[in-house]
């Protein structure tokens, strides 16, 4: 299948824009300040296939909290949630889905500012402290995988 990715920021009081993403593992400027996007390669040999998803030298989780697979049907929601102290990365592992930040921290250069990718790949996403962070399955079942520096915020 070949990729096709849709990216929209929306800054308070302006038009939507596509921003251009790489598939090549690099920095990109993204419209809000700490978000990381990386897409991911299945790599096969004769013992199997493996999807790589995060190394220590990616800097991006300095310490481990939770980790749990997320199963999501076609169309469903994971809601919007907002993580006061944690940074999580998320890995779509299988599916379609779209990811959507709203930045939400008052001291952040990005504050208001929403964005939206649409993946059909293996991609890693950084969701940072303080960012609203929400995921839908586009076109059937989607799989993902959750990692976070702190145990899930107690209700």
């Amino acid at each position: 299948m070949r990729s096709v990715r849709r990216v929209q920021t929306l800054l308070a009081g302006s038009s939507l824009d596509p921003v251009p993403l790489t598939t090549t593992p690099q920095i990109m400027t993204l419209p809000i300040h700490d978000l990381f996007v990386r897409t991911l390669h299945v790599e096969q040999d004769s013992s199997g296939a493996k999807l790589e998803v995060l190394r220590y030298s990616d800097h991006l989780l300095r310490r481990f909290g939770f980790a749990e697979v997320v199963f999501l049907k076609r169309d469903q929601v994971r809601p919007a949630e907002s993580r006061k102290i944690a940074d999580e990365v998320w890995a779509l592992v299988e599916g379609i889905v779209q990811f959507t930040w709203r930045d939400l921290r008052p001291s952040s250069p990005t504050h208001h500012a929403t964005y939206l990718l649409d993946c059909n790949e293996p991609t890693l996403v950084l969701v940072p402290f303080g960012v609203e962070f929400e995921v839908r399955a586009m076109d059937g079942p989607s799989q993902l995988l959750r990692l976070s520096t702190h145990e899930i915020d107690e209700k």
